[in-house]
């Protein structure tokens, strides 16, 4: 049903220096050229990401460097800078909005309640704190009286009650124009459990076999979340403006169906792409740290939260850039 994802690579990526597999590169760090700042950027050794070494996001990033991350995310999907202890709300919104105008959430009370008095709206906090303090439980998202609140996930499975664990999805799926970066920073994590984890969408679609990219091409997926919002339409499979490359675009967690198609048939499509695209050689695991900053192009990526100990606190402070139209392959 799929071509081999390693007999490709090489014809894929081979003879294109910006695009390049994390696998096909070596260990050592890959040092950044023709910038005067002393980073390197590292594979994780996984499917996909880099980590970038030797930058503090509390200074402001030189537009020749923010064009080279850039380009690093559109390929590789996901940064990883670690060691960015007390990481301040605004520096992260300066670090944010150098790669694009920011905004808040559509849905702010979605994370769980803010620990964070007097909050810049265009900060989103995730956390299971059910009181902003210190009092351990699930979020809304994890509670068993969800169903009385407003901002329910009608029929969406998406969300495990017992363990708090997110299924795989692309940020702001559900928004006619969804998000390009987000940027996530570890503040308080539980002992164990609770990683995150991104496969890469360009990658997913590149080892498809023939049949199926005829199968999917022009088909469009029907998205939504909650009745506050309505339902979206977007492409099955997107193109990104600075690489050209195709990438899937559907979710287990936020793609309902297929747009012409009976609803059953539409739902195995959409199990059979993202059990396709989920193939660990083309994901990154990261067990977070406090300090960990994170950031991912969400036209490359989709991404999902493993479960943890509930009676145990996180929290995570996210950042976000504007979204765009889906162009469509």
């Amino acid at each position: 049903m799929f071509q081999n994802s390693f007999a490709i690579m090489g014809s894929l990526y081979g003879s294109r220096q910006l695009l390049r597999l994390p696998v096909m590169l070596s260990e050592k760090a890959i040092m950044s050229e023709n910038l005067n700042n002393d980073f390197s950027l590292v594979p994780t050794g996984q499917g996909t990401g880099m980590k970038v070494c030797g930058i503090s996001l509390r200074d402001p990033l030189p537009d020749n460097l923010v064009t080279r991350l850039k380009t690093e995310l559109a390929v590789q999907g996901v940064l990883i800078f670690s060691g960015q202890k007390d990481l301040t709300e605004e520096e992260q919104l300066r670090f944010t909005r150098a790669f694009g105008e920011t905004f808040g959430h559509p849905l702010p009370g979605i994370g769980g309640k803010n620990p964070v008095k007097d909050t810049n709206q265009q900060v989103f906090y995730l956390t299971n704190a059910v009181d902003g303090g210190d009092t351990k439980a699930g979020s809304w998202q994890q509670k068993p009286n969800a169903e009385s609140h407003s901002y329910k996930r009608e029929g969406n499975t998406s969300i495990s009650r017992s363990d708090g664990e997110l299924a795989w999805h692309s940020d702001l799926q559900y928004m006619p124009e969804p998000q390009v970066y987000s940027v996530l920073y570890g503040m308080k994590i539980p002992r164990q459990g609770g990683e995150t984890e991104w496969c890469n969408m360009t990658l997913a679609y590149a080892t498809l076999d023939d049949a199926t990219k005829r199968q999917i091409e022009g088909l469009q997926s029907i998205n939504w979340l909650t009745r506050k919002i309505a339902p979206v339409t977007h492409p099955v499979v997107r193109v990104h403006p600075l690489t050209g490359e195709r990438a899937l675009y559907v979710s287990p967690g936020l793609s309902r169906y297929i747009a012409g198609w009976d609803e059953e048939k539409g739902r195995q499509l959409i199990r059979k792409l993202t059990d396709h695209a989920t193939r660990p050689e083309f994901c990154y695991s990261h067990s977070w740290t406090p300090g960990d900053v994170i950031m991912w192009d969400n036209r490359v990526t989709m991404h999902r939260r493993k479960g943890f100990d509930l009676s145990e606190r996180r929290v995570m402070r996210r950042t976000q850039t504007i979204g765009e139209v889906v162009i469509a392959a």
